[in-house]
């Protein structure tokens, strides 16, 4: 009788290229019990660390804090389902994961759930050599989860870009360039990711608040409210508006300027929240509430600013079509006024045409 032989463990070794050196990575069946979550993840590193003490016991809390999300939940079914990973996580030597931290959670909940199943108690790998630096591991990261198509949520992203900065000393013009974005966007993400770091999540430490990042990207967009953020006392005030929710959305607070500049609304705010500061600025300007008069807003200033091109396509020698919209308009325009009994404005408006007449 022939005693059966088990072959070897195939070793494949591939290699990356960061930062102008190739660097050797071999992939790896590694033991589950022996995986460590990284504590420096940026969804960990800046919530976990905020909220517990460090000396306790630290793993337990990042793999709770982890699980909770329901995004890895969803990602336990699928990795049940397909029995196994799609795509091996990132090792370094000692074994503490640098790239899959949320797959390494799956890994060991299914563990649990089916302890006889030899499938899971190993997880698919790629290990990383002993000399790769840590300036390397975080340009590696920066590829995957930022520039590339594995991408972490945008406060991850967010905290990725910001550790490089203040930990690897890259500049932004630098960050730009190796992730493909504008030294604008580098700088936004920079400056939202501290105010949340700082001042948010110090105040408001569930896990769930890295789901209110999209509110300091939108505060950091405009040059207007980055110049308003730029006050520590106004962080702590839109801080306080989102976390109690005076604000709601995200979106909300690109109407922000315009509340700011109304004593009004930004009383209204501050007591009852976005929709009551909106009903004050909604009887203010109508455009806010009434798409027509959105609609007539945005019309007068197309007119205003019509290309000339178009101007002689409305004349008597050109397109009959043009001039067939032109009297419709003029028709339904002069009925509305009518309606309305504002013919008073109407010298006004034979003042706006002139004026614009003039410039063509």
């Amino acid at each position: 009788m022939k005693s059966a032989v088990q072959p070897a463990e195939r070793i494949v070794v591939d290699e990356i290229t960061l930062d102008g050196r190739k660097i050797a990575v071999r992939n790896e069946e590694a033991p589950l019990e022996r995986l460590r979550l990284d504590p420096r993840n940026p969804r960990i590193a800046n919530t976990v660390a905020l909220r517990f003490d460090t000396s306790r016991q630290f793993e337990t809390m990042i793999e709770d804090l982890l699980w909770s999300d329901p995004e890895v939940r969803d990602l336990y079914r699928q990795v049940l389902v397909n029995q196994g990973l799609v795509e091996r996580i990132i090792v370094k030597p000692d074994y503490t994961v640098v790239e899959g931290n949320c797959r390494l959670v799956v890994y060991r909940k299914l563990r649990q759930n089916q302890p006889h199943e030899p499938r899971w108690s190993k997880v698919p790998s790629r290990m990383l050599p002993e000399e790769i630096s840590e300036r390397e591991v975080a340009l590696l990261l920066a590829q995957l989860h930022v520039q590339g198509k594995n991408k972490w949520s945008p406060f991850e992203k967010a905290g990725h870009v910001f550790r490089l900065h203040r930990d690897f000393v890259l500049t932004q013009d630098e960050i730009a360039v190796r992730l493909r974005m504008s030294k604008s966007k580098v700088n936004q993400m920079i400056r939202a990711f501290e105010a949340m770091r700082t001042v948010y999540l110090a105040r408001y430490s569930d896990p769930a608040s890295v789901h209110k990042f999209s509110y300091f990207e939108e505060l950091f967009k405009k040059p207007d409210l980055r110049e308003w953020a730029s006050s520590a006392q106004n962080i702590q005030r839109f801080a306080g508006w989102v976390g109690d929710e005076k604000l709601s959305q995200g979106m909300q607070v690109r109407d922000l300027p315009t509340i700011l500049a109304n004593a009004e609304a930004l009383a209204a705010l501050e007591k009852g929240g976005y929709l009551e500061a909106r009903k004050v600025l909604e009887k203010d300007d109508p455009r806010l509430s009434s798409p027509l008069f959105k609609t007539m807003a945005e019309m007068t200033e197309a007119l205003l600013d019509a290309r000339l091109e178009d101007i002689n396509r409305a004349r008597p020698d050109g397109s009959p079509a043009a001039r067939k919209i032109v009297a419709e308009l003029r028709s339904a325009l002069g009925r509305f006024v009518m309606l309305t009994g504002s013919d008073d404005d109407s010298g006004r408006s034979r003042e706006s045409a002139q004026s614009a007449q003039r410039k063509h």
